[in-house]
């Protein structure tokens, strides 16, 4: 059984349990707008992905990627080009992370 099984189980009857508050529960609830935030950050995200994507063109990215790999396969790796290729693979960890904690975080049960 793993963890979320776990606790599901255990706040089961928590779940079914209501409590008196006259509606406002309810209330509160039919005025929280659900959509637009989610909405909002869909557009910004495709619109950050297409200004990218044109950046990446204009600026003749292939040709800036192909040359660089070229370079890494032909030199000889130095003790810089290590440190920056491991500084590099950190970052992308560490954005990678970023983004699933902050999709754990704004996500609707």
């Amino acid at each position: 059984m793993t963890d979320n099984e776990l606790l599901e189980k255990l706040f089961a009857p928590a779940r079914q349990m209501t409590v008196a508050d006259n509606g406002f529960t309810d209330r509160v609830m039919e005025r929280i707008p659900n959509h637009s935030t989610r909405t909002l950050s869909r557009l910004w995200t495709v619109f950050c992905v297409a200004v990218a994507a044109a950046l990446f063109i204009v600026f003749d990215g292939f040709k800036v990627v192909v040359h660089g790999l070229i370079l890494l396969i032909k030199t000889p790796p130095t003790h810089h080009t290590l440190l920056m290729f491991a500084v590099s693979v950190g970052i992308i960890w560490l954005l990678a992370g970023f983004e699933l904690v902050s999709r754990e975080r704004y996500r609707l049960i």
